[in-house]
């Protein structure tokens, strides 16, 4: 008997075998996990229809496998402990976001060896352990050296002037030479597969199709520092964790209600560009697997507390691993912050078919000129950059900076925030 794969989704043909959970010979229960199958969407258990042992697997982890071919051949007596009609073939799944900690193949081990070292002359020398250290990154053998410490003890003076070729060599010893080091070789193999060949295959997409270029703006964010601080105090009485991010979407949704052009989604195979009313925006979250865009819907209609208890909620599920498809519905426009790490401003890469993605940088203190009374004035600010890229098939340039200094008037003037209505 064969069983084939069923249906993954809407829209969804094929998907990358990335864990076997049986193996030929296991007489596998009704409901038991077959397999993992991951899309561009999530990761996805393959429960069995069938009871009754395992002759065959039919592809190997890695293999990308069509919707409806053959995964498995087992033996039994034809009948399937749960029938499965073949109009309700789109099975029941426990959903795991493309982002979950997939099970891959440990990379093979690697034995390296270590750089030679000069060899000693024969007997003891009496050194700390930073000066061995310091002689064994230099290739020195310490019998070489005459120590001037107390009882002939060698310092780390010794070696350093041996090192600059002022050193006395200890007596009977070779002098040194310098010697010619090869490199140790040795290199890690890393199947590129799972979680990081969906997202290769999600930015190649993007880069074959979108026409990217990015516009970059500075902006000065002390009154967004000043309000975010009275926020957070709120929100820790109310069990929220109150950060940047729950500003500058709503600052993003402020201005694409006046340039809607950014929210918009690209239907290549139909020539449509698609205007979205919703102000959903895909939020880029780093986890140990690598990125994932989980959406904050109706951001224009929610407060501030609001999406930080819901950015609080989608972050930590993230990093648990309990995203589901549902998480990643309908995004108009993205996200991505890598202020927390460094940097000025970075171009991300577009989430195809959207046609936007915003980057949000670190703040940072700066001193900038500003007219006080009438005197100019240098005085301390905090400071961003934010850096948008787009697709140019859709958005033009000048659209493009209206939309940042748009954007900017609000970061500037965050009070403006809980004055508009969207």
């Amino acid at each position: 008997m064969e069983f084939r794969l069923p249906e993954l989704g809407e829209g969804v043909n094929e998907g990358e075998l990335v864990k076997w959970r049986v193996a030929v010979g296991d007489n596998v229960a009704h409901d038991q996990i077959l397999c993992e199958i991951m899309t561009d969407k999530a990761t996805i258990e393959i429960p069995s229809p069938f009871a009754g042992p395992v002759t065959e697997l039919h592809h190997q982890e890695g293999d990308t496998v069509e919707v409806d071919s053959v995964l498995i051949t087992y033996s039994g007596d034809g009948k399937e402990e749960a029938p499965v009609k073949k109009e309700e073939k789109k099975i029941e799944k426990k959903e795991v976001p493309v982002a979950q900690s997939t099970p891959q193949s440990n990379p093979p081990s690697v034995t390296v060896s270590a750089a030679p070292v000069v060899p000693s002359v024969g007997g003891k020398v009496s050194a700390a352990p930073s000066v061995r250290r310091l002689a064994r990154e230099a290739g020195i053998d310490l019998l070489q050296v005459t120590g001037t410490g107390a009882g002939g003890r060698v310092t780390q003076s010794d070696v350093q002037k041996m090192i600059r070729g002022g050193g006395a060599l200890a007596a009977g010893a070779p002098k040194f030479a310098s010697r010619q080091v090869k490199p140790a070789g040795g290199e890690r193999v890393i199947p590129f597969k799972g979680l990081r060949k969906q997202i290769a295959k999600k930015m190649r997409e993007s880069k074959d199709k979108a026409a990217h270029f990015t516009y970059v703006e500075e902006a000065d964010a002390t009154a967004l520092v000043r309000l975010r601080k009275q926020a957070k105090e709120l929100g820790a009485a109310q069990g929220v964790k109150v950060t940047f991010l729950p500003f500058i979407m709503k600052a993003m949704a402020a201005a694409l209600k006046q340039h809607p052009e950014l929210n918009s989604i690209v239907d290549d195979e139909n020539n449509q560009i698609i205007q979205k009313n919703d102000f959903n925006i895909s939020l880029s979250i780093q986890t140990d697997d690598g990125l994932t865009a989980p959406v904050i819907s109706a951001v224009g209609q929610k407060s501030i507390l609001e999406i930080a208890a819901e950015i609080q909620d989608i972050v930590e599920r993230a990093r648990k691993n309990k995203l589901t498809m549902d998480d990643f519905k309908d995004g108009t426009i993205t996200l991505t912050n890598a202020g927390s790490i460094g940097g000025l401003f970075s171009t991300p890469v577009i989430n195809y078919p959207q046609v936007a993605i915003l980057g949000f940088n670190k703040i940072f203190r700066k001193p900038v000129v500003r007219n006080v009374r009438g005197v100019e004035k240098v005085v301390i600010r905090d400071w961003t950059y934010f850096s948008i890229s787009l697709d140019h098939r859709v958005v033009d340039g000048a659209i493009a900076a209206e939309f940042m200094k748009t954007l900017i008037r609000y970061v500037e003037n965050p009070s403006l925030l809980l004055l508009d209505t969207l």
